[in-house]
């Protein structure tokens, strides 16, 4: 155990003589929060772009509410009427407007 105690201790050393302590100067403190306010500068922009997407996200959804939904439930009517349900729909029953004024005048001499 105590040799790798001795082998950490070099290791440790080693990285204290490659990484040296930085001297203090009048500009590493505002030069640290220049850092920092970029990094967050940055992470403003992207939460900006997440609550874009979010808005945009609940827009789509209240569009499709009341746009949509009422229309595919009109469709839903429409698809579950029967082929006879739909051609007495577009073709009404009253008969003067297919015959002509003169064939009316014949159909009602018949009667």
């Amino acid at each position: 155990m105590d040799r790798m105690d001795d082998k950490l201790d070099s290791l440790w050393a080693e990285y204290r003589d490659a990484c040296p302590d930085p001297e203090p100067t009048a500009e590493f403190m505002p030069g640290l929060w220049r850092r920092i306010e970029t990094r967050r500068k940055a992470t403003v922009s992207i939460r900006r772009l997440a609550q874009v997407c979010v808005m945009a996200s609940a827009a789509l959804a209240l569009v499709m509410g009341v746009v949509l939904i009422p229309r595919s439930q009109d469709l839903a009517t429409y698809y579950s009427s029967t082929y006879v349900d739909t051609l007495a729909a577009d073709n009404p029953s009253d008969y003067t407007e297919v015959l002509d004024i003169g064939d009316l005048g014949a159909v009602l001499e018949e009667l």
